[in-house]
């Protein structure tokens, strides 16, 4: 029994060894493998295999967790770019596109503050506000921020995102944090079309201080790429769209110049077609007087408010000594007035302020390389005109034209006129019975067509 009792003993204990071998060696493997796959992990003792296989557990379970977090997280950016994909398909409308973008953003990247900024152009000197999210007490869409001035303006020069952990310790920049801003942390992106970047996208936290890392900006990059193709697409369609436009202007143009209208019909033929590029409420042509330069006569004007119609009259003559009329004259160039407000002459307020006008622009009409008279363009809204220079350049151009084609018009058909008297005078003189009284009378009829008079008389002198 006793020799049973030893070989049954020997034979577990063997068994048993083994066992704890093979825990050892799983142990072993595990501990290298998860050392191996996973960085930060320490490999326990060599008398702790159970309880290394339970580290090792634990660290692999912690580890799949973060991997599903981060699938998780990579299936939310998806998602968000698939929605922005279908969006870009269904909208024509930068605003919105830019907007949706902007939330897509601040979600992506656990931000709550942010903005799109814009480039104006053509000059680009300042940034226009299209979005923003969690800064309505400070600035509010429509509002311009200095390009000069403006952080952003390095994402725009160097075409890179920008980040910064700590606007204050960043020598960079080296400047107190904006409290509307939230943490001193925060990441500008720029908004890049096919020939250059048109635009910045800026986010920062107030909720948290976790600063901001080059990681985020990996994975805004894929978003904004999409939505800026998207935003440089709408603007060719809507440029390609305008150039058509254009071109249908110029044609319809073309055919008003060959037509048969003269003068105020002409004039306002060419003004109507030209609103359809240039939203104005006013339009005044007005021309200097021959004799006194200092005066312009009010050739003919358009006026969309029937209030207007009764403070203007054709053929008045204003002295514009002294006004913005003298000025755009004396230097030849169009003159853009944003405040009209601030106009104070008399003829700028007989004009201008007691229309209530909100904007005007005052561009010259330019024929045989003197000014011969101006084209004023006014409107309600004080943004109506805004870039709008080119085009009422272009009506400026045309409308000189026309009155140069009336004047040419009008002076052959005098020039015919006086023509047609002469032959018709001849003709009496030659087919006369020398009755001088018929042939004076014919005479006077003649001259008061060509003269275009009411009365007249023919004086001779006396015999002595």
């Amino acid at each position: 029994f006793f020799l049973f009792f030893l070989t049954s003993s020997l034979f577990g204990f063997a068994l048993i060894r083994k066992i704890f071998d093979q825990v050892s060696t799983i142990s072993k493997n595990i501990a290298e493998n998860v050392a191996k796959d996973i960085s930060g992990f320490h490999q326990p003792g060599a008398t702790n295999e159970l309880n290394g296989i339970v580290q090792s557990f634990h660290v692999l379970d912690k580890e799949l967790l973060g991997k599903f977090e981060q699938l998780n997280k990579k299936e939310t950016q998806i998602n968000t770019l698939k929605e922005l994909s279908d969006l870009c398909y269904v909208t024509f409308d930068t605003e919105d596109l830019l907007h949706v973008t902007l939330e897509r953003a601040l979600k992506m990247v656990n931000a709550d503050v942010g903005s799109v900024l814009i480039l104006e152009q053509p000059h680009r000197e300042a940034f226009v506000v299209l979005a923003s999210f969690g800064l309505e007490e400070f600035i509010k869409k429509g509002d311009r921020v200095d390009f000069a001035s403006s952080i952003a303006k390095f994402a725009v020069i160097n075409k890179s995102p920008l980040l910064v952990e700590d606007i204050e310790k960043d020598t960079r920049f080296g400047r107190e944090s904006r409290p509307h801003y939230g943490t001193k942390s925060f990441l500008c992106l720029p908004l890049k079309s096919i020939y250059d970047v048109f635009g910045v996208l800026t986010l920062s936290r107030k909720k948290t201080d976790i600063p901001f890392t080059m990681g985020d900006a990996d994975i805004l990059v894929p978003l904004l790429s999409n939505a800026a193709f998207t935003y440089d697409n709408i603007r060719l369609t809507k440029k390609s769209g305008e150039n058509v436009r254009q071109i249908k202007t110029l044609e319809n143009i073309f055919k008003l110049l060959n037509s048969s209208l003269r003068e105020s019909e002409l004039f306002h033929a060419l003004l109507n077609e030209f609103r359809d590029e240039v939203p104005f409420d006013l339009a005044l042509l007005m021309t200097r007087v021959e004799n006194t330069p200092d005066r312009l006569s009010l050739l003919d004007f358009v006026a969309f408010v029937p209030t207007i119609f009764n403070a203007l009259s054709r053929g008045s003559h204003y002295c514009f000594t002294g006004s913005v009329f003298d000025r755009v004259i004396k230097q030849e160039s169009a003159l853009f007035l944003e405040d009209i407000s601030e106009l104070s002459h008399p003829v700028e307020q007989e004009l201008f302020g007691k229309q209530g006008l909100g904007t005007v622009v005052l561009s010259p009409l330019k024929s045989g390389g003197k000014v011969m008279g101006i084209l004023a363009v006014g409107a309600f809204n004080q943004d109506a005109l805004q870039g709008k220079e080119y085009q009422i350049a272009r009506m400026s151009h045309t409308l000189t034209l026309a009155i140069e084609q009336n004047r040419l018009t009008s002076s052959i058909m005098k020039r015919d006129q006086e023509m047609e008297a002469v032959k018709q005078i001849g003709g009496i003189l030659a087919s006369s019975t020398f009755d001088m009284d018929k042939v004076l009378k014919h005479t006077m009829e003649m001259i008061r067509e060509i003269m275009d008079v009411e009365s007249g008389s023919l004086l001779f002198l006396d015999k002595n």
